[in-house]
């Protein structure tokens, strides 16, 4: 029974993971399921296009069922015409070896398979540090799970900081994402938090070099202004707005199919490198994405 729910509804545990909701939950997640499908309606009566787009979103994750790495990865950019990744300094990224791919997040999901296509065919090894619901979605040989709180605090750090460790160890090309959330935005430019040592530690523990990364993309304004309302209405808590906001994360995948996109690595730094120095270097990769 709880496998045919899952099939029926294959977001019901990423909304559960990210909205923190208790194991017993059945019924506040039939409440909000009606609550956003309501939206929905709402917004392709007015706008023309769903607000978080419950429906089309679990459809779009029932094609790619079953399917898992370079596979799946194909499979998503090829949806909607076919999504182009352009890469820039590609020839940093080591062909085997031990590295630490430190990246920007300035979308989410997408940021994932944005990398992924570009570098899979290069480094077919690659992990990602992610949360834990997207392994339903990546597959347990594509991600290195972390359990995240309200407050987006890893409470899983002893166990995902020894898987980071272990595929470092067997030569793995292990991808994280420095501040671990998605970017807010204010007047023109993005604003990435600081970035947690998850990178600098691994990469000094295993003595594996670091390549910053960063995707040049954002996300549309409905997560903006969706991430600034639940921020006002909470009473200026960020961490609520980013987690509300969060629920757009599919919906910002589907709108970025089809689309050109170009993403950028620079050269070799030391194992251990600081988080600050690292953060600033992957965000000058895109000039004037972040606010300086």
């Amino acid at each position: 029974m709880k496998s045919q729910q899952t099939m029926e509804h294959p977001l019901d545990s990423a909304m559960i993971e990210r909205l923190h909701l208790g194991s017993n939950s059945s019924a506040v997640l039939k409440i909000i399921r009606g609550a956003i499908h309501s939206s929905d309606i709402f917004s392709r009566t007015v706008f023309g296009h769903p607000f978080l787009g419950l429906r089309e979103c679990e459809g779009f994750l029932r094609q790619l069922d079953g399917l898992k790495g370079q596979a799946l990865i194909d499979k998503l950019l090829s949806l909607e015409g076919g999504t182009t990744i352009t890469s820039y300094g590609l020839q940093h990224i080591p062909t085997s070896g031990a590295v630490v791919i430190a990246a920007t997040h300035p979308t989410g999901m997408f940021d994932f398979a944005a990398h992924a296509g570009a570098l899979l065919g290069k480094r077919p090894d690659m992990k990602v540090v992610a949360n834990r619901e997207v392994e339903r979605f990546l597959g347990p040989d594509s991600i290195v799970p972390v359990t995240i709180d309200k407050h987006n605090n890893a409470v899983s750090g002893i166990q995902t900081r020894k898987a980071m460790l272990r595929h470092l160890s067997n030569d793995g090309a292990l991808l994280i994402f420095g501040s671990g959330r998605v970017p807010d935005f204010c007047q023109g430019h993005l604003i990435e938090p600081a970035w947690r040592r998850g990178a600098t530690l691994a990469s000094k523990l295993s003595q594996a070099p670091i390549v910053t990364a960063s995707l040049d993309a954002r996300n549309s304004k409905a997560y903006y202004r969706t991430r600034a309302f639940a921020r006002f209405v909470s009473g200026g808590d960020d961490d609520f707005g980013a987690m509300i906001a969060s629920l757009r994360y599919f919906a910002e995948l589907l709108e970025k199919l089809g689309g050109q996109y170009d993403v950028h690595y620079g050269p070799l730094m030391p194992p251990g490198t600081d988080p600050v120095t690292l953060k600033q270097a992957a965000e000058t990769l895109v000039p004037g994405q972040y606010r300086s």
